[in-house]
């Protein structure tokens, strides 16, 4: 079937000339573009944000596969917040969900009604290809991968970690070090063997999972750029779990030195054209954000 090109606000526009750019840089290589948006919380009905961001990651993957056909791959994902994270600049608090709320979308992989209905309108859509994921996952792998990258940086450090430990008690905390030199916290400990994932991590995680699923279904590809759809209440966890992934998650060993970006777009939820993007990747060492 033929699709159709759709008419692009300013913003969809805006993420269609990044990815125009990313394929001028790449060509003749292909890379891969996975596009996220729909983010929810099953203790809640479907948000406005929900569905916004949905059909922008959506009306994007349509024109750019019309725009540029065999030269990119899409992928698509909804991230399933099964947590109820909660980080601002000072704090970080996870909210379980209530005993008679059980999560299975990730296992499962379906989705409220509303965001189904959504998918289903697309041509573009693969419904069995679109990744599921939820917070809850992600931060039992967070820990486990954070074990094994402190395992490595007990042989070779790395800058970009501290690890604090209080004396007299086992309580202790993992700090990544970001560029500007502030301390996020990753994870703490309350007692011997027991940690607690904060949400800059299981974002990292996250992101790590998203590339290392994309890449086995495309494993020909040289460059993956992860655009994901969030709230502007969500900034500190996103840019800080993005920055762990691309310095330490997503290291160039770690990805086969493929070309690895992560872009966040910010959606404000009072002005349709009011967004923040903000850029990180493996290959450039200065952040781009764009207000």
């Amino acid at each position: 079937m033929k699709l159709t090109e759709i008419n692009l606000n300013k913003l969809e526009r805006k993420i269609i000339g990044i990815i125009s750019n990313d394929i001028k840089l790449i060509t003749p290589q292909i890379p891969v573009i996975y596009l996220e948006g729909g983010h929810y919380d099953p203790r809640y009905p479907v948000t406005e944000f929900s569905v916004t961001s949905l059909h922008h990651a959506l009306n994007i993957a349509n024109n750019a596969i019309i725009n540029h056909k065999k030269n990119l791959k899409i992928s698509l994902g909804v991230l399933v917040d099964d947590l109820g994270l909660q980080c601002g600049a000072d704090y970080c608090d996870i909210s379980p969900l209530p005993e008679n709320i059980i999560n299975e979308e990730e296992s499962t992989g379906e989705l409220p009604l509303s965001l189904e209905g959504i998918l289903a309108k697309y041509t573009i859509v693969k419904r069995e290809r679109v990744i599921v994921q939820g917070e809850r996952n992600c931060k039992n792998r967070g820990i486990q991968t954070l074990r094994r990258t402190l395992n490595q940086h007990n042989k070779t450090p790395f800058p970009e970690l501290d690890i604090e430990e209080e004396s007299g008690t086992q309580a202790s905390k993992i700090f990544f070090i970001n560029e500007d030199g502030q301390r996020i916290v990753l994870s703490e400990s309350k007692s011997k063997d027991v940690w607690i994932a904060k949400c800059p991590l299981i974002m990292a995680q996250h992101y790590s999972d998203v590339y290392h699923r994309v890449s086995r279904l495309h494993p020909q590809t040289h460059s993956v750029h992860i655009i994901d759809f969030s709230e502007t209440d969500d900034y500190n966890k996103v840019i800080n779990g993005a920055d762990v992934a691309i310095k330490l998650f997503l290291a160039k060993e770690q990805t086969a030195n493929r070309e690895v970006k992560i872009t966040n777009v910010f959606l404000s939820p009072y002005e349709e054209e009011d967004y923040i993007i903000h850029s990180t990747s493996n290959k450039v060492e200065a952040l781009e954000t764009e207000v």
